[in-house]
């Protein structure tokens, strides 16, 4: 999940291959409903407890920006020209670093 929030391309990819769901609903959807559901991973997870502070900090920096992200009209290609959108997925490419082995 991280991957796809930090690519532009998979994305883009993501949204030409599934085009009758709303993209940016989606990116939503697949993070904060059915990944993280506002608390960490559970201890015995597959993640140490550097990887896991990574996580909840990309979460909580997610979770603050979404109220302030364009309307999307359907397409990611509204958010990729946002400046915070921009941020989110850099924000997911330094936690994937944190996390890589």
């Amino acid at each position: 999940m991280l991957r796809l929030l930090a690519s532009e391309e998979e994305q883009l990819a993501y949204e030409r291959d599934v085009p009758q769901v709303d993209m940016t609903d989606e990116l939503l959807c697949m993070w904060f409903d059915d990944l993280y559901h506002g608390k960490a991973p559970s201890v015995d997870s597959a993640f140490d407890a550097a990887e896991l502070a990574a996580i909840c900090e990309f979460h909580r920096f997610y979770d603050e920006c979404v109220i302030l992200l364009p309307e999307s009209r359907g397409s990611v290609r509204t958010w990729l020209d946002s400046p915070l959108w921009r941020e989110i997925m850099e924000k997911a490419r330094w936690t994937l670093e944190q996390i890589a082995d």
